[in-house]
């Protein structure tokens, strides 16, 4: 039994990105002891895999967040909340219960009646579109699709999704904590010849940015979990937000929403746009037919 833990960093540090950088960087560094594999999903995010430090013991887990989220905050001032369960994903999902500064586990024996009336909508990666597919069938929760079995579900959505629901209800995904995943990337920039104050012009150039980062994906028949929006603004100051999903995709719609989502809540106002870029980052081959879901 694997025991897998989110870290998930809450911003509240005035001042400039580097400034949060910084205080990210040494946030990780407190992390990588206790982990037998870290993972940096993103600036904000991290996944440890903490088996061995625990010893198999779920206290011993819940015991280890608590003292991480104390030395965190010590020595570097930040909050954070845990999450604590058997895959990545029951990790992430675990991390959102107890927000701001909460720590969250699920044991292996409470996973199915954890999805017990849990919207399938919470679940990450699973849009609006995706949410309404399933509810012209009737179908809100998760508990509702697994009781459908994977054939049925199948029907209503495709064969990809319906197996990876089942497994997620089960238990079965992913465990896999890699340290090389978030070097493998894929991106594109585009500098303007005048520096842009109207951000319309500037989100049209990104999103034609993600369309060519998405073909060249499709091209290499790659999927990513992470995605990272750079801005450079007049006088070369320049920063990179980034959002991760815990599910892989290759999905263009979804990634442009989240480039958009990343241009609106982080571009400064009042200020000058040099240059816009879009990454995509910690790619997977995937193992069959991509899921089509939308955020």
């Amino acid at each position: 039994m694997e025991f897998i833990l989110l870290c998930l960093l809450e911003r509240h540090v005035s001042g400039t990105r580097g400034l949060y950088s910084r205080a990210s960087r040494k946030v990780m560094e407190i992390l990588k002891p206790p982990a037998q594999k870290f993972e940096k999903a993103s600036i904000d995010e991290a996944y440890l895999d903490i088996t061995e430090s625990v010893d198999g013991d779920w206290d011993s887990a819940f015991a280890l967040c608590r003292e991480l989220q104390q030395e965190v905050f010590k020595k570097v001032g930040l909050t954070a909340s845990f999450g604590i369960g058997p895959t990545r994903i029951l990790a992430k999902m675990s991390s959102e219960i107890n927000k701001p500064n909460g720590i969250f586990r699920i044991l292996p024996d409470e996973i199915q009646d954890f999805f017990v009336d849990r919207p399938v909508r919470d679940v990450p990666g699973v849009g609006p579109k995706t949410a309404t597919m399933l509810a012209e069938w009737g179908i809100s929760n998760v508990d509702e699709a697994y009781e459908l079995g994977e054939l049925a579900l199948a029907r209503m959505t495709n064969e990809r999704f319906a197996s990876w629901i089942i497994k997620l209800a089960d238990g079965n995904t992913t465990n896999e904590v890699s340290p090389l995943r978030s070097r493998k990337s894929v991106g594109k920039e585009h500098t303007f010849d005048i520096d842009q104050s109207d951000s319309e012009i500037v989100l049209t150039r990104l999103n034609q940015l993600v369309d060519t980062v998405m073909e060249r994906a499709h091209e290499m028949g790659v999927c990513g979990r992470l995605a990272e929006v750079k801005i450079r603004y007049t006088g070369f100051e320049t920063h990179t937000h980034g959002r991760s999903i815990p599910v892989a995709m290759d999905d263009g719609e979804v990634f442009s929403r989240l480039a958009q989502q990343l241009f609106a809540n982080n571009l400064q106002c009042g200020e000058k746009v040099r240059l816009i870029g879009f990454r995509l980052g910690n790619l997977e081959m995937p193992i069959s037919r991509q899921i089509t879901l939308q955020l």
